[in-house]
């Protein structure tokens, strides 16, 4: 079973859909389904071996020029919200920024400008739902 989806547009030459998905099937991974009509059929969920997750909304952007951004709790429990970026259409990511080693839940992403995202996320110290921060997070390119 899966929930509270994201879609962004991969940066391919057939406009194709990543649906990046919570899951609920207690492997702790976050799953991902790609359309090439627009929408209109997906196929099934798998698992994406990179993205860790504990059963918990994320957020995925499409950036110019050229990545895609994600935010979430890194973890098998609401700990540690970090930024990842993908330069290959979400088949390998880079961590850009922890931006809370402690507890964390939900995040929300936004494109500022072409080197710099921000995220709107949940965090504490005891809980993970105490304080909502805003941060701007600089995506420097990889090595």
């Amino acid at each position: 079973m899966v929930n509270e989806c994201q879609v962004a547009e991969l940066f391919d030459s057939r406009g194709t859909l990543l649906m990046n998905m919570r899951s609920n099937t207690g492997r702790n991974l976050r799953a991902e389904s790609t359309s090439t009509d627009g929408g209109a059929t997906w196929t099934p969920p798998a698992d994406s071996a990179t993205l860790i997750e504990p059963v918990c909304q994320a957020s995925l952007i499409r950036h110019e020029p050229g990545l895609l951004v994600f935010s979430n709790p890194a973890a098998k429990t609401r700990i540690q919200l970090t930024v990842r970026a993908s330069a290959d259409n979400a088949k390998t990511w880079r961590d850009v920024a922890l931006l809370h080693a402690g507890p964390s839940a939900y995040s929300s992403l936004v494109s500022l400008d072409a080197d710099t995202v921000g995220c709107f996320y949940e965090n504490w110290e005891k809980r993970p739902y105490e304080r909502i921060t805003f941060a701007r997070v600089a995506l420097a390119p990889a090595k």
